[in-house]
């Protein structure tokens, strides 16, 4: 029951994110919007993904009882999330291909290993 609170909180960012980006949507076109609008409907769509998908896997942890710090699941949502963004951004300027994708979910894993090999490693 420690990661309940953690939960509850992530629920309730993932909810204000979803009606920043929907406000976002609604008003700023993102095709035609200036810089300022740009920046806004990434961000809230990278927080946005962030928190979902932090929900997600902080759920499915405690679904399955495994006892791993909220930390590891938002560190891993935050990398997810970046790559997701970048996708969709390499689709709106029409250079994602295959291997894009590849490396994309190479570098993410990489990225993971070395983040799990830092926690395990013994401080002597």
């Amino acid at each position: 029951m420690k990661n309940k609170n953690a939960l509850i909180s992530m629920l309730l960012t993932a909810v204000i994110f979803a009606g920043l980006l929907l406000f976002g949507l609604m008003k700023v076109d993102p095709r035609t919007a200036q810089w300022t609008g740009f920046v806004f409907i990434t961000a809230a769509l990278l927080l946005f993904l962030w928190a979902l998908l932090g929900t997600l896997m902080l759920s499915g942890r405690r679904l399955y009882k495994r006892d791993r710090p909220a930390a590891v699941s938002l560190r891993q949502a935050s990398f997810l999330s970046i790559a997701v963004v970048l996708a969709l951004y390499l689709q709106r300027f029409e250079l994602l291909t295959w291997w894009n994708i590849c490396i994309l979910i190479v570098l993410v894993v990489l990225i993971e290993i070395f983040f799990i090999g830092k926690e395990e490693e013994p401080y002597g």
